[in-house]
């Protein structure tokens, strides 16, 4: 009987261990896509797609839309991961990712970057615009080959060239509804393009350890952070103008002006700050932080914009 029990307790031991080494697992392969990006990219798809069709996208064409922009992000993620494996040992911050450890298999990675491609550019082929889906092509293209592959271990320019690939997405939604890429497409592209060089300089500056030991030629690391904050006030300052072009097309109403020139006046002056600053790292972490709020309430700010 004691040894019956005993079997039937080893039995329930191995499958509670098999079921956390299941979750382990499944919890690899969802950071490999990286969900905080792709949820971000989402809602700019979302908000570019809303947008274009005035708040009434519909369920199928918003379905499309959304389900596609996000596994071609998802994609591009992937394959940035499996292409990063080496540099990611260096950084503290992603040194604990699985696939420096080798806890999934190389090539399980580069599958599933593809087959998200694929499904991605496919339903927004057959469900929204091949506009769209050309335009996801585009934005997936500069990430993994221009920005990942070729610019992001070679130039400081990394950050402006990779922008191309996050401006994307409120493009892909945009053309999702209009099947053509217009002034207002171009103007929602360059809003995103701007936002990028300051947030992720921010992120750079404080991180600079880590992509010191990764060999990355960041800004910060190469020119330390004077220089980085002089480019970072710029480009604020820079998205000021581009931000109230909706208004002035004509496409966005007077809350969204509003909205427009507060969040990038304050994004400004915190901006401005940094020359002063005690501690460049809290600063950093600040404009870092700020930048994502800036994003989410322009996008919300310009979808309330259209219904009134």
């Amino acid at each position: 009987m004691d040894q019956v029990m005993a079997y039937e307790s080893e039995a329930v031991l191995q499958h509670s261990r098999n079921r956390a080494t299941l979750k382990e697992t499944f919890n690899d392969y969802l950071q490999v896509v990286k969900p905080g990006i792709t949820i971000s990219n989402m809602f700019t798809a979302f908000t570019g797609l809303f947008v274009a069709t005035k708040g009434d996208p519909g369920i199928t064409l918003t379905l499309a839309t959304v389900v596609g922009s996000s596994f071609v992000v998802m994609s591009g993620c992937a394959l940035n991961n499996y292409i990063d494996r080496d540099i990611d040992q260096h950084m503290e911050r992603t040194k604990g990712r699985a696939l420096p450890n080798g806890r999934i298999p190389e090539w399980s990675v580069i599958a599933l970057g593809l087959l998200l491609g694929l499904i991605g550019v496919s339903a927004l082929s057959l469900f929204a615009t091949m506009t769209s889906a050309y335009m996801a092509l585009v934005g997936l293209f500069f990430y993994v080959i221009v920005y990942t592959g070729l610019t992001k271990r070679t130039t400081t320019l990394s950050t402006v060239i990779g922008g191309i690939s996050g401006a994307m997405p409120p493009l892909i939604g945009w053309t999702a509804a209009t099947g053509s890429v217009n002034t207002m497409g171009w103007v929602l592209f360059a809003i995103l393009f701007i936002w990028q060089p300051p947030h992720f300089l921010a992120l750079g500056m404080r991180r600079v350890k880590d992509y010191a030991a990764a060999g990355i030629p960041l800004l910060p690391v190469v020119y330390g952070f004077k220089p980085t904050k002089i480019q970072i006030v710029l480009w604020t300052a820079a998205i000021i103008p581009v931000s109230i072009l909706p208004y002035v097309l004509g496409k966005e109403n007077l809350l969204y002006l509003a909205a427009a020139v507060l969040l990038g006046s304050v994004w400004l002056v915190k901006g401005l700050r940094g020359f002063r600053t005690g501690d460049d790292t809290v600063w950093a972490t600040k404009m870092f932080k700020f930048s994502l709020i800036y994003l989410m309430t322009m996008c919300i700010a310009m979808m309330v914009g259209v219904l009134f």
